[in-house]
């Protein structure tokens, strides 16, 4: 572990972006006042939430099949599998009460991240108490969970291993779907509103009595399908709402579903997606020890109050909280039962019955698996549209390629030179590594990039001068310069290398979320890009402009700049090369190929700060790599695992 001396830096850099932003919206939510303002404020954020689920398709035929069916005494269960869309199958179970006298209400249940999908026990148990109050109930397999795994040897899993799942996967799924300007919450609700056209397609269910209900993973679904389908009656997400801040603040990652891109430029928070049709009545179900902050939830409830009051609904908006950590418990499923009984109208008890667990192989519908069983994977969904986009993308000139990885990365770079400061370190200088002295350049409020000058052991309070080769490593600059041999050997040879740590990189690579590695699918410089994406802006954009302003200033200062990047730090050094109007030299190692090589590699490590959304409809890394020209040398790529 290098030393993390600002490790700190990015974490509360972000915070604070974010808390303005919902310092903004409660400003906002506090000037409603009106009706006619509350009905205002749901069309807003209705329209502004569409906009965060891109790329949701057609109308598709279902294909419904029943592949068997079970008898569990005063309920029955059919094992169901539909196509939410050509090809792409999806597994479910639908509960059904034994006795069928009249149209029943209906609900669509959604799971967490259980590996074992619509089989796990309190998954389960809640479809079926419901069905044993009246209720019809499909509840659905997640990608990835369940029947329906996507990762084979095919993709690199070893034989008989059947990770990675749940949520490892859901990560790696997601993160390259943004490349191609898709969003993978958008599968996960479109299989939800498919499941809901089979549902509502069934002769036993009323369309005017629709509830939703999941847990952790499902009440991230259950909050999102109510911000886009209108048939939805009633809601209730349990161990989900909160605030992203307090998620942010909190130190949690979410997986890649629950990160609506640009929902934070909009000014969204999750309460906002359950406000999408108020005054729908929604209850939120919460647990006192859930790593979902209890306190989010509870302004969430507050917020839906006040716009459901305004509209004229005052008993529409509930909240139950119970005393146990994350989960969907007995007591969190019976408040859910009773929610639901009222607002369909039925004259039963909440109280749950008691049931033992049916062993997943019985509930299977497709044998255990979709793909063996004929589905199609999620992968070659995001091929094809990859492909579709090169097809179509333009070729672009310098000028034209310029501006558009420009306009990706969200740059626009101030005329002066930056501030910088010198750093004070123990030890002195290091005449073994050449290791000599430190200063920061202050590229936005909050953020410096860290630079540790190796082969120049005389200047200590000024900036280098002349040739000088600017060099942003793989996990760690510094690190990198005292432990490469091809680094060391420059060294000995007289040049003059400055190690670069961009932010949340080396010595400013974050100490949360207990992160080990920059690697780590679900660690800290995940959860700084996904918020990225939430704020409408590039994290990798971020490290490139930081490098362009270190640039201007050892630029100002006199030097002659010369790019070195490697690994992780080739990407930006690359787009830094093309941007800056200084056109630098550059050199990569173990540089990335293409984008193209993580579509065609769905197992993959690169992390998704490296990573650009959308931009495969425009440009790939080979353009700007051809782009440069003879200013670049390139060597030694690496594959889709670093």
């Amino acid at each position: 572990m290098h030393n993390n001396r600002y490790g700190h830096m990015v974490h509360e850099y972000t915070v604070g972006r974010v808390r303005r932003v919902m310092q903004e919206r409660a400003a906002r939510l506090d000037a409603i006042q009106t009706r006619v303002q509350a009905e205002e404020y749901v069309e807003d954020i209705r329209s502004k939430a569409a906009i965060c689920f891109p790329a949701l398709p057609a109308r598709t035929n279902l294909n419904a099949r029943t592949a068997g069916s079970l008898d569990l005494g005063q309920i029955s269960l059919e094992k169901v599998i539909y196509e939410s869309r050509p090809g792409f199958l999806v597994s479910a179970n639908l509960y059904l009460p034994a006795r069928i006298d009249a149209e029943l209400p209906c609900v669509l249940g959604l799971c967490g991240h259980a590996d074992a999908g619509k089989a796990y026990g309190p998954y389960q148990f809640f479809a079926r108490g419901l069905a044993a109050k009246g209720f019809a109930v499909l509840i659905i397999d997640p990608v990835s969970q369940g029947e329906r795994r996507q990762f084979y040897t095919e993709e690199g899993v070893l034989e008989g291993d059947p990770r990675p799942r749940s949520t490892v996967a859901h990560n790696m799924i997601g993160n390259r779907m943004l490349l191609t300007g898709d969003f993978v919450g958008s599968w996960f609700a479109w299989d939800a509103i498919r499941g809901l056209d089979y549902l509502l397609e069934r002769p036993e269910t009323d369309t005017t009595r629709v509830g939703v209900t999941g847990c952790s993973g499902g009440g991230t679904q259950t909050t999102q399908i109510t911000a886009l389908d209108p048939r939805i009656t009633t809601a209730a997400p349990d161990c989900y709402i909160t605030s992203w801040l307090c998620n942010l603040e909190n130190e949690l990652p979410a997986d890649a579903e629950q990160n609506p891109p640009r929902a934070l430029e909009f000014g969204l928070d999750e309460a906002d997606l359950l406000l999408a049709y108020a005054p729908r009545p929604t209850l939120i179900l919460a647990e006192e020890n859930c790593y979902f902050d209890l306190r989010g939830a509870r302004q969430a409830h507050a917020d839906m109050k006040k716009i459901h009051a305004l509209l004229v609904s005052h008993d529409s908006a509930e909240i139950s909280v119970g005393h146990l950590d994350h989960g969907f418990h007995k007591h969190a499923r019976e408040a859910m039962y009773r929610f639901f009984i009222k607002h369909a109208g039925l004259n039963v008890d909440c109280q749950e019955p008691v049931m033992a667990e049916v062993p997943e192989t019985q509930l299977n519908a497709a044998g255990g698996e979709v793909v063996p069983f004929g589905s199609k994977k999620i992968f070659g969904f995001t091929q094809a549209r990859t492909y579709e986009l090169e097809a179509k993308r333009p070729r672009l000139d310098y000028a034209a390629l310029h501006d558009a990885v420009r306009k990706h990365l969200q740059i626009q770079v101030p005329h002066s030179p930056p501030h910088y400061r010198f750093l004070r370190r123990s030890g002195g200088q290091d005449a073994a590594t050449g290791k000599g002295y430190q200063f920061a350049v202050e590229t936005e409020m909050g953020i410096q990039v860290i630079l540790t000058m190796f082969g120049d052991l005389e200047n200590q309070c000024r900036r280098p001068e002349g040739e000088v080769s600017l060099f942003v490593g793989h996990l760690s600059s510094e690190e990198d310069c005292t432990g490469l041999p091809w680094l060391q050997r420059r060294l000995t040879a007289g040049q003059r290398i400055l190690a670069a740590d961009l932010r949340g990189t080396g010595q400013s690579f974050p100490t949360t979320c207990g992160s080990s590695g920059l690697l780590e699918p679900y660690g800290a410089d995940y959860l700084y890009a996904s918020f990225g994406s939430m704020m409408g802006e590039s994290y990798l954009g971020r490290r490139v402009y930081d490098l362009l302003r270190t640039i201007d200033c050892l630029e100002d200062g006199g030097a002659n700049v010369h790019l070195i990047g490697r690994g992780v730090g080739s990407v930006p050094v690359a787009l830094a090369a093309l941007l800056h109007a200084s056109q630098p030299t550059c050199e990569l190692v173990h540089y990335l190929p293409s984008y193209r090589l993580l579509i065609d590699n769905p197992l993959h490590n690169w992390p998704l700060s490296c990573f650009i959304e959308n931009c495969l409809a425009a440009f790939d890394l080979p353009d700007v790599y051809a782009a440069l020209g003879d200013r670049l040398k390139k060597c030694d790529p690496w594959g889709p695992w670093i």
